[in-house]
C-alpha cells in the first residue's frame, strides 16, 4: 500500500509540474515537423543524414524536455523553479520528493544520453545484433529478397540549360543500362522510363504503371563556375513508397563515372544481389569515358524511339557524334548499327550500303566488348532482314538476351523471326512488359492481336500507345488494319492518312493508293502512287511498279498494264519474291509454259533455303501455277499443289485467329479450277461479305473465265461495285466536312 501511495503521489507530482503536458505538447509539434522536411528533403536537396539527424534531435531532446518540465514552469512571471508541496498543498522548500543531489543527477544523465545519442547514431541505427530491431531487420530482408525489377526514371536538372537537361538523361540512361547487365534485375527500358521525364506523378503510381519493385530516381546539380556537380540519388519502395536508400555526391564534374559507380554499387547492395566475379566488372566498366559523348548517345536514343524515319536519321547523326567524341564508346557504335539497319526500312536508304554500314559499326561495337548485349542484338537484327541468314540472327539474338535480358527490341526481332503466330505474340508481350511505354513494342503486340482476330484487345493496346505517345504513326496504323480487314475502306484511307501525316511513311502512301484504287477513285490514286514513288527507296520500286500493274488494270488500261508486266516475266538474279512475281505476271499475261518454269525456280529456291513457301506469300503463286498445269494437261502436278494450298488454309481456320478475306477468295479460285462452280460462287461471295474490295482482280481473273457469264458472278461484281462506290462517295463528304470544320 506504501508503494502504492508513493506511486500515486509521484504521478500527482507529475501532473502538477505539468510533465504530462509538456511531453504531449513535445510530440504533437515536434512530429509534423519530421512529417514536412521528409517530403520537401529530395526538392531542397537535403543531404542523406539530414533526417537520420533530425529524428536522433527529437528523440535526445524528449529527455531533456521532460526533465527541464520537473524542474521549471513557465508562469506570467517568467520562467520559475516548481517549489514542492506539503499534505495541505503549501510550498515546502525544504522537502522534496527528490532529492537536490538525485535531482542533479537525472538532469546529468539525460544529457549524457543525449550526447551518446549523437556520437553513437552510426552504431544505433546500423547494429544488427540489437534485439530491438531483429525482427524488423528479418522482415525487411524478406522484402528485399522479392525485388526484381527496377525502373531508372530520368534525373531531374536543376537547370533551365538545355546541356545540363541531356546531361541528366544521359547520366539516367547510363545507370540503366549498367543495372540492366544483372541477369537476376529485370530493368525496364529506357522508352518507357523517360515517359514519365517532367511528368508530376507519384511514384507508386508510376511503380505499379511499370511493373516494378523499386524505382531509381534523382537530381543534378551543376556548377560552372568551379565546374562541380551535386547528384543527389534515392530508391524507393514502390509497394510501401518508402526510400530505401538515399545519397547525395557532390564531386568535380570529371567524376561522373566514379558517382555512377557509386550509385550503382549502393542500389546492388541495397537490393542485396549477389553477382558474380565477372558480372561485377562489367556494373564498374564503363559505357563511355567522355560525358558529352554520353549526352550524344542519349539523345540519339531518343530519336530512335519514335520508329519515324526523319528520327531514325537523326539518331544516326547523334551516335555518329557520340563515337568521334570516344571513339572507344562500343555501345554507341551498336547503337549506330541499329540505326543503320532501320533506317533502311524506315527512311529508304540503300539496302546494301547500309547494311555494309551497320556491319561495320557492329563489328567495331563487338571489337571493343564482345560481350555487349545490344551490339549482339544488332547483329541479330542484320541478320534477321536478309531471309537466307534466319538461323543467324536467332542466334545471334538468342546470345543478347543472355547477356542484356532487359533489352526489349532482342526479344521483339526474335519473335519476329518465330513462324508460330501464338510464340511470336508471345515475345512481342515479353518485349512490351519490359518496355511497357514503348509504342514499337505495342505495335507489334497488337498488329499479332489483329491477326488472331482480338480485335477489342488491340484495341486496348492501341489505348495504351497513344497514351504514351499520341505522335506515334503506327497507332493509327493498327485502326486503319482494324477497318481494312472489316471492308470498311474509307476509314481505313482516313487512319492511313492521319499515320501519314505523323510520320511520312513511304509504305504508307502505297496502302493508301492501293486502296483509293479499291474505290474507283483513279485521280486520287494515281496522285499517291506520285507521292509513294517520290519518297520510296529501291527497296520499294517492285511495289511500285506493281501498284501501277494494280491501277491501270483497274482502269482498264491493260496494255499499259502489259507492257510493265513483260519486265516481270523473267527474273534477273534469284529472289523468291521476285520469282513469285513472276508467276503471277505471267498467269495474268496468259503465257503459262512461263508461269510453270519461274515456279520451279522458285521451288528450288524454297528447298535450297529451306524455308515454307506458303508462309512468304507463296499462296497465290501455288494457285496460279496450278491453274497453268492444268491448262498445260499436268494435272496430277496441279492436284498435288491444290492440296497443299487446302492443308494450308485448313491450318489458318482451324488456328484460332483471324480468317482473312484473301482466304475466302483463294478457295474460290481454287474451287473454279476444280470445277466446282456453285462452291466457287458460294466462296466469293463470302470473300465479298467479309471485306473483299479488289474488283479489278476478279475481272481480270483468267481462273474464273467459266464463271464470267453466271447471273450470280455478275450480281455480286455489280454489288461489290457499287458498295465500293458509295464508300468513295461517303469517304469524299467526311474529308470535305472535316476541310470545311477546320476553314
Amino acid at each position: 500500500m506504501v508503494q502504492q501511495s508513493k506511486f500515486q503521489n509521484l504521478i500527482e507530482e507529475l501532473k502538477r509540474r505539468r510533465v504530462f503536458r509538456v511531453a504531449t505538447l513535445y510530440v504533437v509539434a515536434m512530429w509534423p515537423i519530421i512529417q514536412i522536411a521528409d517530403i520537401l528533403s529530395p526538392a531542397l536537396n537535403l543531404p542523406d543524414g539530414a533526417m537520420r539527424t533530425l529524428l536522433l534531435v527529437f528523440i535526445s531532446g524528449f529527455p531533456i524536455a521532460i526533465g527541464l518540465a520537473w524542474l521549471f514552469n513557465l508562469t506570467p512571471k517568467g520562467v520559475v523553479k516548481v517549489q514542492a508541496l506539503d499534505e495541505n498543498g503549501s510550498p515546502v522548500a525544504e522537502q522534496r520528493l527528490i532529492g537536490k543531489n538525485v535531482e542533479l543527477l537525472i538532469v546529468s544523465v539525460l544529457l549524457l544520453l543525449a550526447i551518446s545519442l549523437f556520437i553513437f547514431q552510426g552504431d544505433i541505427t546500423s547494429s544488427s545484433d540489437d534485439s530491438l530491431t531483429e525482427s524488423a531487420n528479418l522482415s525487411t530482408a524478406v522484402e528485399v529478397n522479392k525485388i526484381n525489377s527496377i525502373a531508372v526514371l530520368p534525373f531531374v536538372p536543376f537547370s533551365e540549360n538545355k546541356q545540363d537537361e541531356y546531361f541528366a538523361d544521359g547520366l539516367s540512361e547510363e545507370l540503366l543500362n549498367v543495372l540492366a547487365k544483372i541477369k537476376s534485375l529485370r530493368v525496364v527500358a529506357r522508352t518507357s522510363s523517360f515517359a514519365y521525364k517532367g511528368v508530376s506523378r507519384n511514384v507508386q503510381e508510376v511503380g505499379k504503371e511499370l511493373g516494378v519493385d523499386v524505382i531509381l530516381e534523382g537530381s543534378v546539380r551543376r556548377n560552372d563556375v568551379n565546374n562541380t556537380i551535386r547528384v543527389t540519388a534515392q530508391l524507393i519502395d514502390v509497394k510501401t513508397g518508402t526510400h530505401l536508400w538515399s545519397e547525395t555526391y557532390d564531386r568535380q564534374f570529371k567524376d561522373i563515372f566514379k558517382i555512377q559507380d557509386e550509385i550503382t554499387a549502393a542500389v546492388v547492395d541495397e537490393l542485396k544481389i549477389t553477382l558474380l566475379g565477372e558480372e561485377q566488372q562489367q556494373l564498374l566498366a564503363h559505357e563511355s569515358a567522355n560525358p558529352e559523348a554520353m549526352v550524344a548517345h542519349s539523345m540519339g536514343r531518343s530519336e530512335l524511339a519514335k520508329r519515324t524515319g526523319t528520327a531514325i536519321l537523326q539518331a544516326e547523326k547523334y551516335f555518329l557524334k557520340a563515337v568521334q567524341d570516344d571513339p572507344g564508346y562500343a555501345t554507341a557504335y551498336a547503337s549506330l548499327s541499329e540505326a543503320y539497319s532501320l533506317s533502311i526500312g524506315y527512311a529508304g536508304m540503300p539496302k546494301d550500303e547500309y547494311h555494309a554500314k551497320a556491319q561495320t559499326a557492329v563489328d567495331r561495337a563487338l571489337e571493343l566488348d564482345p560481350e555487349l548485349g545490344l551490339a549482339w542484338a544488332a547483329q541479330g537484327l542484320i541478320y534477321y532482314s536478309s531471309m537466307d541468314m534466319k538461323k543467324d540472327a536467332i542466334e545471334a539474338l538468342e546470345k543478347a538476351i543472355e547477356l542484356n535480358p532487359s533489352y526489349a527490341m532482342a526479344y521483339m526481332w526474335y519473335g519476329s523471326l518465330q513462324d508460330d503466330i501464338n510464340i511470336r505474340t508471345e515475345y512481342y508481350q515479353k518485349a512490351f512488359k519490359l518496355d511497357p511505354k514503348s509504342a514499337v513494342a505495342g505495335y507489334n503486340v497488337a498488329n499479332n492481336l489483329i491477326e488472331l482476330g482480338r480485335d477489342s484487345e488491340a484495341m486496348e493496346v492501341f489505348g495504351q500507345i497513344v497514351d504514351a505517345d499520341p505522335f506515334y504513326p503506327g497507332a493509327y496504323i493498327l485502326v486503319a488494319q482494324i477497318n481494312e480487314y472489316s471492308g470498311r475502306i474509307d476509314q481505313a484511307i482516313i487512319q492511313y492518312k492521319k499515320a501519314y501525316s505523323l510520320g511520312e511513311e513511304r509504305k504508307l502512301a502505297i496502302n493508301i493508293a492501293s486502296l483509293y484504287i479499291d474505290l474507283g477513285d483513279y485521280e486520287n490514286s494515281n496522285n499517291w502512287i506520285k507521292v509513294a514513288t517520290n519518297a520510296s527507296g529501291e527497296d520499294y520500286y517492285g511495289q511500285l511498279d506493281w501498284l501501277n500493274v494494280a491501277n491501270l488494270l483497274a482502269e482498264g488500261k491493260r496494255k499499259d498494264a502489259e507492257e510493265i508486266m513483260v519486265g516481270f516475266k523473267t527474273v534477273d538474279e534469284p529472289n523468291l519474291k521476285d520469282y513469285y512475281r513472276a508467276v503471277i505476271a505471267n498467269y495474268i499475261l496468259k503465257d503459262y509454259p512461263e508461269v510453270i518454269r519461274q515456279f520451279e525456280l522458285a521451288e528450288g529456291m524454297t528447298d535450297e533455303l529451306d524455308v515454307e513457301p506458303l508462309s512468304h506469300g507463296g499462296v497465290d503463286a501455288y494457285i496460279y501455277a496450278s491453274y497453268a498445269y492444268q491448262q498445260l494437261e499436268n494435272f496430277e502436278k496441279s492436284k498435288a499443289l491444290i492440296r497443299e494450298i487446302n492443308a494450308e488454309q485448313d491450318r489458318i481456320a482451324t488456328s484460332g485467329g483471324r480468317v482473312p478475306s484473301s482466304l475466302w477468295y483463294q478457295k474460290s479460285l481454287i474451287q473454279s479450277i476444280a470445277g466446282e462452280k456453285k462452291m466457287s460462287l458460294i466462296n466469293l461471295q463470302r470473300a465479298i461479305d467479309e471485306g473483299w474490295s479488289q474488283s479489278f482482280r476478279i475481272t481480270e481473273e483468267p481462273i474464273f473465265e467459266p464463271l464470267k457469264s453466271d447471273e450470280n458472278f455478275k450480281a455480286m461484281l455489280a454489288g461489290l461495285k457499287t458498295r465500293m462506290s458509295l464508300l468513295r462517295e461517303q469517304l469524299a463528304f467526311e474529308e470535305s466536312f472535316a476541310d470545311h470544320w477546320k476553314g
